[in-house]
């Protein structure tokens, strides 16, 4: 027989349990409608939402807080986000991990230099102590901004301070020295970090080779390349983009193909790059070479690609052409451009028109001769 003891529940426990589950399930549903007002730029309604939790009988806690900072910044809205956290400094006292999440949104989302150095300076305005991931959102920005004195200032200052590097932080170190073409120097950097008991990974290599085929350095970039691989480290769809950006039409192909051995695509935004890069180097029969590559690579091209075609080969006045792949652009679906149709139409004709008279000045000059024999 079944003893129904063990089912049997005091009704107060049901009732704590009850009450535990609704506050909960007030908290995730808050939450998600503020992270929804945020993504959506609604910064009023998320920051109402906010505020309109004592209706709920629950008190705004710092994650809350942090969490809303985080939302606003995260979906560009860092501006809203500082002056909501000043707003707020007699509730919520001004921190360093408050801070952090402003600097943040000004150093890796909307990436504006000039803020985030303001920011900095109120930090120490307020009395607030950077730790260590202060230092690394900016050095990081620093290093964007190919920044060499301002970086080593503060990697320096942040020893000082005794404040750990972490690999972020040696990473844009290693950027922002082989921008300054310090090849050797950053070599150092990467030896420094093996010495503190971190391993190189992508993003380092990828720290080097980047800027490397930017400034057209690209057997510098494969050396770093091949020791990359040497040291086991995968390389990522960065990495192969980044030589894209770089290389000639033999070593697009060659990447195009390493790319797909490692499994990493190559995908539509690679082919994007490669066509971009000869279109604008005014080399259209490199660029409808990689156009025929893409199917090789089972890649079908999307409106976007044949809008860049499209463009660039009305840019080397490659018109007939031109036309050719807007007319194709069309009858796959995509949206008329009614400025690049009548741009291209016009060339043509003219440029009809151009060898119409050509014919007619050598026939002309042909009758010239004869008669004159």
């Amino acid at each position: 027989m079944i003893n129904l003891d063990c089912f049997l529940v005091d009704h107060k426990f049901l009732s704590i349990l009850d009450s535990v589950m609704s506050t909960l399930l007030i908290f995730y549903l808050r939450y998600v409608v503020l992270i929804r007002y945020a993504s959506v730029n609604n910064t009023a309604k998320a920051i109402q939402t906010f505020n309109f939790m004592d209706n709920f009988r629950l008190t705004p806690d710092q994650e809350a807080f942090h969490a809303l900072l985080a939302a606003l910044c995260k979906y560009g809205n860092v501006e809203e986000a500082e002056e909501f956290m000043l707003v707020n400094k007699k509730l919520f006292p001004l921190e360093t991990e408050s801070f952090n999440i402003i600097l943040n949104g000004w150093c890796n989302i909307t990436r504006d230099v000039y803020e985030a150095k303001r920011v900095w300076r109120d930090m120490s305005k307020y009395c607030i102590t950077p730790n260590g991931t202060s230092y690394s959102y900016m050095i990081s920005c620093f290093s964007k901004e190919g920044n060499l004195f301002d970086s080593l200032r503060l990697y320096d200052q942040m020893k000082k301070r005794e404040w750990t590097p972490g690999i972020e932080i040696y990473n844009s170190l290693v950027y922002v020295l082989t921008r300054a073409n310090c090849l050797k120097e950053a070599l150092r950097t990467i030896d420094k970090l093996k010495e503190q008991g971190l391993q190189p990974d992508s993003s380092t290599f990828n720290s080097m080779i980047l800027p490397l085929c930017e400034t057209g350095k690209v057997a510098e970039a494969r050396i770093v390349f091949n020791t990359m691989v040497e040291e086991n480290v995968s390389p990522t769809t960065e990495t192969y983009h980044a030589f894209f950006e770089g290389t000639d039409y033999q070593g697009s192909l060659e990447f195009l193909s390493r790319m797909k051995d490692s499994g990493l695509g190559p995908n539509k935004d690679s082919f994007l790059i490669i066509l971009e890069k000869f279109l604008k180097l005014k080399q259209p029969v490199n660029a409808l070479k990689i156009w025929t590559e893409m199917k090789a690579y089972d890649a079908v091209p999307s409106c976007v690609h044949y809008r860049v075609m499209v463009e660039g080969l009305v840019t080397c006045r490659w018109f007939i052409k031109a036309k050719y792949f807007y007319e194709e652009m069309i009858s796959n679906g995509c949206s008329a451009d009614p400025k690049l149709n009548k741009l291209i139409q016009k060339e043509v004709l003219v440029s009809g028109d151009e060898g119409k008279q050509c014919v007619k000045k050598a026939i002309s000059s042909k009758s010239v001769k004869y008669s004159i024999k």
